[in-house]
C-alpha cells in the first residue's frame, strides 16, 4: 500500500465508524429480543414493545423449520433448528403487528395454508 493511501484509508474508516449509529440496528434506539419457539409456540413473552423510529431486532430460534411473517411490515424469514433467523425492522408505523407462522395446519382441502399468530410487535408513538 502506498504511503499516500494510508491517510485516505484512515479517513474512510473514521467516517464509517461515525455513521454506525445512524444505520438501522446500531445505536441507542435498538431493541434486540431473543425468541424461542417450541412445537410452533413461543416460549415466554408473546410480544415486544418499541417506539416509532426504534430499530427492533427479533432473533428467532426454533426446534423445527418454520416460515415466519411479520404483518404490517411485510417481513418474512425462515428459521430452522440450529440456524437462528433475524427480522430487523425500523419501526415507522404505529400499532400492534402479528408475527405468523405460515404453512402450518390445514385448510381442510388437503393443502397446508394455515397461518398461526405466535407473537406481536407493538410500536408506540415517540
Amino acid at each position: 500500500m502506498a504511503m499516500n493511501s494510508i491517510p485516505r484509508l484512515v479517513a474512510i474508516v473514521a467516517l464509517m465508524v461515525a455513521l454506525l449509529p445512524a444505520l438501522p440496528g446500531y445505536g441507542d434506539n435498538t431493541k434486540t429480543v431473543d425468541i424461542m419457539i417450541k412445537n410452533g409456540t413461543v416460549v415466554g413473552k408473546k410480544s415486544v414493545r418499541v417506539s416509532r423510529s426504534d430499530t427492533a431486532v427479533l432473533r428467532w430460534n426454533s426446534d423445527k423449520r418454520l416460515e415466519l411473517h411479520l404483518h404490517g411490515y411485510d417481513v418474512t424469514t425462515t428459521v430452522s433448528p440450529g440456524t437462528p433467523a433475524e427480522m430487523k425492522i425500523r419501526a415507522r408505523a404505529t400499532g400492534r403487528f402479528p408475527v405468523e407462522v405460515h404453512g402450518q395446519g390445514g385448510s381442510g382441502d388437503g393443502h397446508s395454508h394455515g397461518h398461526k399468530t405466535i407473537f406481536h410487535l407493538e410500536v408506540y408513538p415517540d
